[in-house]
């Protein structure tokens, strides 16, 4: 067994209704996935997940990952990015590939 993540140590973090279109693409470029809470759930529920999200994005970061936005967050960008603040990330660049 090889001890070689295949993502290469990069993870990229996509909006669920992107996630189709994008996800040839970023499984080329080696990118790991963490998908955003779906567009159309309730925002109390989205929020309590984005917090999640940022949290596991913190530690991806903590870790030395390269951590990236692919296509623009969709319904939640704006709530991410104050989710990853308070965790103690700046918003997302966008994924190299």
């Amino acid at each position: 067994m090889s001890d070689v993540d295949p993502r290469g140590r990069k993870v990229a973090v996509v909006a669920e209704e992107e996630l189709v279109e994008r996800l040839p693409a970023l499984r080329e470029a080696c990118y790991g996935l963490m998908q955003l809470p779906p567009a159309g759930l309730a925002p109390e529920v989205a929020a309590e997940a984005l917090q999640q999200l940022a949290e596991q994005v913190a530690e991806y970061v903590r870790n030395g990952y390269e951590v990236a936005l692919a296509g623009d967050g969709g319904a939640w960008r704006t709530q991410l990015d104050e989710a990853l603040a308070s965790a103690g990330v700046t918003p997302l660049p966008p994924v190299a590939a």
